[in-house]
């Protein structure tokens, strides 16, 4: 019974393959290798009904399982032979249809009017009685059997002659990974054969063994499904490290599991409970074993792809933009080369007239200029893929409907990836990609580390398109030596409140050169304006970078969306997925009624959101509850709209941790208590007067240089 058990087991592995595969090529369940998977499986499902039915059950059900399990077994062979003469071409043609069916419909017909019997048992094994295949005097000279025939036909002719087929057409295509695959189809058809060789050996000992006839089946299969999912090549050392892999992690246990039951088997005269339980204790000890050595392997550069991801993120992390825009250019350059090691990597900007033009090129180098619009990149942008492989362009069927489009960009470029930096619809600039070292390609693994570290590449392209652009270097150089003109800069992009009934002042105030706190004031309608005060995470030139394209995308969303909170959870997923990782937004957001004489805010952790009431003489904290943005995916459960009604007379004041953590010699923080003097006291000043009074009262307090950026807004209400 153990033996029909282990052959369902395989059924199940082999439907779990089935999803795996699925989920990996993405084609809806319509890659060949997944009905391969399903015949499989089916088959092996049978074997193990054969083996439960013998014990029993009415012959003809037993017989009719064992014909069922050769049937799918031979249809898996046929539609195998089928997969490699059309290889890589994933699409049933007319043809191959013809030959799938004609070999099932063959199949079915070799079994139920040939195969006469089968048994089941402890000394025979299985045994399948047939037909002889020659009749009357023909017999005696060629005495074999159907079963016989069936099983040279299906187990070797004709996928020995489909495995030449594909040889030969991969010695004509130009693809080294379609070549490569094709080695790895055929290699698995030599191993399926070498497999049942040592099953057959193993069934002149045991004879239960020749159950198993499927798992040279499963072996093969193994290796086509990883010839399916491999997307790199491999070089003499990679495929040493995964030969031996492969015979210490799976060889070996596998011959230790079978020695083991050899020894069990011979050494337990009653083959009881205390057997299947020694038996069991050895497979699952193999199994954990083998698991801790695959960790091991996968561990040591050799047995898998180079694991790059952790320096190219160091070094993305540590990217300096303080420098020369053409010297920020070249040190990318360095870091993709030493991290990825391809033959080039060029940078791609918008130039303002819907052109990619590429930008401080080598003398050796042609400039580039490519069109920044059209089919390919609406089709790509539709789809939300920014990152383009070269060789996933033919077996990609998300590409189909611009699939000219993009190999003409390779082709013009010269390149073997891209990656799309945008922002929304708007193209900022295209990083290109040369082909790897040693002519290796880009895989799975390059795609998930591009995937995760794309907020680096948005941010560099953000700069080059805004910051560095040649034209006007020398503007930029003088202001990151300058920081009061890049807050100037900065500031000059608000839109300033004009309502006569409402006055509003600002302060921004870096304490060692630039960083990244900011306000904003951005103005909906004559009725309507939003104002914004935060603080991105980070200091110098990087935090500055992140709230440069804050501010930017903060506008951008607002033409939209004109949901309040809608835009504030945009933030934050544009934060959270498009910045460095780590990233993240402390303070406000704020809609202005100048209609209804009404405040509605977020509050995204700022550190003080106060009202001064002028019928009471009292300032309030009103900010509530607060969660900082880029933290988690979806903010919507944690902030809430409020609102607060103004009166005339009434003062709206915020500020950012500058104010109220800053300490005095003594160590004593400057604190709300004196925030909130200063603010009742200097009331009847102008909203601008009376920032600069609260910041010169914390001067006063500190007697010493800042040590923190402050900023810090006011509004009043006037009549």
């Amino acid at each position: 019974m153990i033996y029909g058990f282990i052959n369902v087991a395989f059924a199940l592995f082999m439907t779990w393959l089935a999803i795996f595969v699925d989920s990996k090529t993405g084609n809806e369940g319509k890659h060949p290798v997944i009905s391969l998977n399903v015949f499989l499986a089916l088959a092996c499902g049978a074997m193990g009904l054969t083996i439960f039915s013998a014990y029993g059950a009415p012959e003809r059900l037993t017989i009719f399982f064992a014909e069922l399990t050769y049937i799918l077994a031979g249809i898996y062979s046929i539609n195998l032979a089928v997969y490699f003469i059309f290889y890589p071409n994933t699409e049933k043609n007319a043809v191959a249809q013809l030959l799938s069916i004609s070999g099932d419909i063959w199949c079915i017909w070799a079994v139920f009017f040939h195969f006469t019997g089968v048994t089941v048992t402890g000394y025979t094994g299985l045994r399948i009685e047939s037909v002889s295949l020659f009749m009357h005097s023909l017999a005696t000279i060629f005495p074999y059997n159907w079963f016989d025939f069936y099983r040279l036909i299906v187990l070797f002719v004709i996928p020995f002659f489909a495995g030449i087929i594909m040889l030969l057409r991969a010695e004509n295509r130009d693809g080294r990974l379609d070549h490569q695959k094709s080695i790895l189809n055929a290699f698995a058809l030599l191993a399926s054969w070498l497999a049942l060789a040592l099953v057959n050996v193993a069934t002149d000992r045991v004879a239960l063994f020749s159950t198993f006839f499927l798992v040279p089946y499963l072996l093969a299969q193994w290796i086509i499904v990883r010839a399916v999912l491999v997307d790199f090549l491999y070089d003499v050392f990679s495929m040493v490290g995964f030969v031996l892999k492969g015979v210490i992690c799976y060889f070996f246990p596998a011959l230790l599991v079978g020695f083991g039951f050899a020894y069990l088997w011979s050494s337990m005269d009653q083959h009881g409970l205390a057997f299947y339980v020694y038996l069991v204790f050895l497979i699952v000890a193999v199994i954990v074993g083998a698991y801790q050595i695959m960790k091991f392997f996968n561990r040591r550069s050799g047995f898998r792809s180079l694991r790059y991801a952790t320096m190219f993120e160091e070094d993305l992390s540590n990217f300096d933009f303080s420098d020369d825009p053409e010297n920020i250019v070249r040190n990318m350059q360095n870091i993709f080369t030493k991290n990825i090691g391809m033959s080039f990597m060029r940078i791609l900007i918008e130039n303002g007239n819907e052109e990619l033009e590429s930008v401080y090129d080598l003398p050796d180098e042609k400039h580039l200029t490519v069109p920044g619009r059209g089919k390919m990149f609406d089709s790509l942008l539709n789809q939300n893929r920014r990152i383009v492989f070269k060789t996933a362009l033919d077996t990609g069927y998300y590409y189909s409907g611009s699939r000219e489009e993009i190999a003409k960009f390779f082709l013009t470029t010269g390149s073997d990836a891209f990656i799309i930096l945008n922002e929304g619809r708007h193209i900022l600039g295209v990083i290109i990609l040369g082909q790897k070292a040693g002519g290796n390609i880009y895989n799975n693994y390059d795609r998930e580390v591009f995937t995760k570290l794309y907020s680096y590449f948005f941010v560099f392209g953000y700069y080059m398109k805004n910051i560095g652009n040649e034209s006007i270097v020398g503007v930029v150089n003088r202001e990151i030596r300058m920081s009061e003109q890049i807050i100037e800069s900065i500031q000059g992009n608000m839109d300033p409140i004009k309502n006569k009934r409402y006055d509003s002042g600002s302060m921004m105030v870096h304490a060692h050169n630039i960083g990244g706190e900011f306000i904003d004031l951005i103005k909906l309608s004559e009725d309507r304006h939003i104002f914004v005060m935060g603080d991105l995470s980070g200091k110098g030139i990087a935090a500055s970078m992140s709230m440069v394209i804050v501010k930017s995308v903060i506008r951008t969303f607002l033409h939209e969306t004109k949901d309040f909170k809608l835009l504030v959870e945009k933030v934050n997923q544009f934060i959270r997925f498009n910045l460095p990782r780590g990233t993240f937004f402390e303070g406000i957001f704020a809609l202005i009624d100048f209609k209804e004489d009404t405040v509605y805010y977020i509050n995204c952790a700022v550190p003080a959101f106060f009202l001064y009431n002028r019928a009471y003489n009292n300032v309030m904290e009103i900010q509530g509850e607060g969660h900082v943005l880029g933290f988690v995916k979806d903010i919507s459960p944690y902030i809430k709209v409020k609102k607060v009604k103004l009166n005339p007379g009434d003062i709206i004041f915020a500020c950012t941790d500058g104010v109220l953590d800053s300490k005095s010699l003594r160590g004593e923080a400057f604190g709300k208590d004196r925030l909130q003097k200063s603010i009742i006291e200097n009331t009847m000043l102008s909203a601008q007067n009376m920032i600069s009074a609260t910041y010169n009262s914390l001067l006063d307090f500190l007697t010493k240089e800042l040590d923190d950026d402050v900023s810090i807004f006011t509004l009043k209400l006037l009549r």
